[in-house]
């Protein structure tokens, strides 16, 4: 079998373009697309590359695509995967983790990355969702810094493993969910019609604290009230902050549940 040539040394300023053979996904040192199984405990590796010169910064696009008639009816349709990504230089290296949604770009200090995959299912029903047939991911890698595209971003589930968030008549909802690395703005999600009308015409708020037990000693690094213009356009993470919640104040907005969805500054 034919050696893939070596990544090329992004310090060169002069390199010799390998001479592609098939198809892109065929060559490693660029980008790969593979086949994303529908099994819920599936997790694949879809890209790797070991260290090669010196640390630059290069540009990670991740691309999903699927057809819906290779979508088994009669079911209940829905997934979502997660991407781990883990790149470093030198000696150190650091791991993501990221929704892998329908296309995102961002850039990395780097000169190794590995990109794995994998399902979570964002509900508690029996059976749980069945994926499409013909799903496939792609991970595209250029060397550079790409200022535009789509922000990555990861949801926070709560420290008890639930996904949502659950808004208490005149307290703080507990427990608190854990800010996801490179975390800077929090979207809250109404997660129907009748949340979202009672999430903006009550008095909640978005609570940030130092630590977990936001009802005993945790430290309070901010609040916002959430209106109709927090929901869109987002809310900046606060320095110091490591654990976020909901705060009803005055009633009206009890049982209303939110997905709490980071976008990542990478």
């Amino acid at each position: 079998m034919r050696r893939p040539p070596e990544p090329p040394e992004p310090s060169a300023s002069v390199y010799v373009q390998p001479t592609p053979h098939g198809l892109w996904s065929g060559n490693n040192n660029f980008g790969c697309e593979t086949s994303f199984r529908p099994d819920v405990r599936n997790r694949q590796q879809i890209l790797k590359l070991p260290e090669w010169g010196e640390p630059a910064v290069w540009t990670v696009s991740l691309g999903i695509d699927y057809s819906e008639g290779a979508w088994p009816a009669s079911v209940v349709r829905g997934f979502e995967i997660v991407g781990e990504i883990t790149y470093g230089t030198g000696g150190a290296a650091e791991t993501i983790v990221l929704d892998w949604i329908q296309g995102s770009t961002f850039s990395l200090p780097m000169n190794a990355i590995s990109v794995n995959a994998f399902y979570t299912v964002l509900t508690s029903e029996a059976p749980p969702p069945v994926q499409p047939n013909d799903l496939t991911l792609r991970v595209l890698l250029a060397r550079g810094d790409l200022s535009t595209g789509l922000r990555p971003s990861k949801y926070a589930p709560l420290l008890d493993g639930q996904f949502f968030a659950t808004l208490v008549t005149n307290a703080i909802s507990t427990p608190a969910a854990r800010i996801p690395k490179f975390g800077r703005v929090l979207f809250v999600v109404p997660l129907t019609s009748d949340a979202y009308d009672a999430v903006t015409t009550s008095d909640n708020f978005v609570r940030f604290f130092s630590a977990p037990d936001v009802t005993g000693s945790a430290f309070s690094v901010g609040a916002t009230r959430l209106t109709e213009r927090a929901l869109v356009d987002g809310i900046r993470v606060p320095a110091f902050a490591k654990y976020v919640t909901v705060e009803n104040v005055g009633g009206g907005s009890g049982g209303a549940t939110v997905l709490l969805n980071f976008e990542l500054q990478l």
